[in-house]
């Protein structure tokens, strides 16, 4: 609590940090407004005992007010230049994000007709199928980001829909793992899944929860070396349901354990570079998982991998 009250009056860093004047930055201006409070509250005192005039000591306690308030009004405009940044960004990636979904889907149509042709062979030399497929790949991972960067919009907005039926999430889980055998292949790593349960009822949005899944299990394999293993569990507990996904690969600096949670946050190591992503996807899960009742924490260091969890009420 200490170390984040010291570190708002880095205000100077925090100013340039949002492209924003000393005297539209919040952080500046409250400092002021606390400086001139002290000097008002002195000077008040000051005048009081030394005039005797009633009329002296109004006037210079008005003057005071008027100046703080001159100093409060300035610091709503700075907060609101910063909400209107936040809410332009916000409908910038919803436009762009509905501007994409449209091509990049008919991208997709088109390559599933020419990969249902009666035969392939004909349509496409074998050279170019393996051209096709990586187009394909590299389509479904662009329409994925897109779908989760117009579902981050919805949520900033209050515009997300969430269903509420009860469906068995070990089921959930057993499926997201099987999907992600061919992408752990690929790196050599091995996932081992413990599930306690074939029964785990909770009620949400079932499509939605599939999203926690392939981004907690899919971070978690991307962030695994190769060769390596993570392990997945799923058991009950005091009436909840946890699941816990475990990787022991880069891990996540202690510094940065604050920000994971947050809009676009990359972690600061060696496969900075070398993961795609935007940074959305563990910030999308919590939103997802508050929705439905249930809450998601994590344990990490850096080079020794880390453990995600997150619980669900039971129905």
């Amino acid at each position: 609590m200490l170390a984040k009250f010291l570190d708002d009056f880095r205000f100077i860093t925090t100013c340039k940090k949002y492209g924003l004047g000393l005297w539209q930055c919040p952080n500046f201006l409250f400092l002021m407004m606390g400086l001139i409070t002290i000097v008002a509250m002195v000077g008040t005192f000051f005048v009081s005992s030394r005039f005797a005039s009633e009329g002296t000591t109004v006037m210079s306690v008005t003057l005071e007010v008027v100046f703080i308030m001159i100093i409060g009004s300035s610091i709503i405009r700075g907060v609101e230049k910063v909400a209107e940044a936040n809410i332009m960004k916000t409908e910038f990636i919803s436009i762009i994000s509905h501007q994409m979904c449209s091509p990049l889907s008919a991208i997709k149509w088109n390559m599933e007709v020419i990969e249902t042709e009666s035969d392939p062979k004909e349509c496409l030399p074998e050279k170019q199928a393996v051209f096709l497929q990586n187009i394909k790949k590299s389509n479904e991972q662009m329409l994925k980001m897109v779908t989760d960067l117009l579902e981050v919009a919805r949520i900033d907005q209050g515009k997300a829909v969430f269903e509420e039926k009860i469906f068995n999430l070990a089921d959930l889980v057993k499926e997201s793992v099987s999907d992600f055998q061919g992408m752990a292949a690929e790196k050599k790593v091995k996932i081992e899944s413990q599930i306690e349960m074939d029964q785990a009822s909770v009620c949400g949005d079932e499509k939605k929860m599939r999203v926690v899944f392939d981004n907690l299990i899919g971070n978690a394999i991307k962030y695994s070396k190769e060769e390596g293993k993570i392990e997945i569990k799923l058991r009950r507990d005091d009436g909840k349901i946890i699941f816990s996904v475990q990787d022991w690969g880069v891990g996540i600096p202690r510094f940065q354990h604050s920000k994971v949670f947050e809009k676009f946050f990359r972690t600061k190591n060696e496969s900075r570079y070398r993961t795609d992503g935007v940074g959305i996807g563990l910030y999308l899960a919590k939103a997802i998982l508050r929705h439905c009742g249930g809450k998601v924490w994590f344990e990490s260091e850096a080079g020794e991998g880390s453990i995600f969890y997150f619980s669900l009420p039971t129905v």
